[in-house]
């Protein structure tokens, strides 16, 4: 478990932060709601996380180390950056024909007219 100890300060630190958040726009009933949905967030990406390491594991083991490294790299990145930010805001650019700025915007400043797009 002294491996994970970092692992368990930034959950605990991220789980305050969103009891914080919670509380400070909708009370105690906002800061159950939030820890309800971050934990069950939580729980999901660790479960897809570990399910798709398991099938790249098995992927990689028959590959060269320098194609191995540009992998995982690349893939870290399209996850990460790609799928998490980039993709949902094409998404909602697209099917409400907006621009990329409008959208980000949106998100930023109206969640309320971006979720309803």
């Amino acid at each position: 478990m002294k491996h994970f100890y970092l692992d368990f300060i930034f959950t605990a630190i991220a789980l305050a932060v969103a009891a914080w958040w919670g509380y400070s726009h909708g009370g105690m009933g906002g800061m159950i709601a939030t820890l309800s949905i971050t934990a069950i967030l939580a729980v999901m990406e660790i479960s897809l996380s570990f399910d798709n390491a398991v099938v790249n594991a098995s992927v990689l083991k028959g590959w060269d180390e320098f194609w191995k490294k540009i992998f995982l790299t690349v893939g870290i990145l399209i996850a990460v950056f790609g799928m998490r930010l980039v993709f949902p805001i094409v998404i909602v650019a697209v099917t409400a024909d907006l621009g990329m700025m409008e959208v980000i915007n949106l998100a930023l400043y109206s969640p309320e007219e971006y979720s309803a797009r």
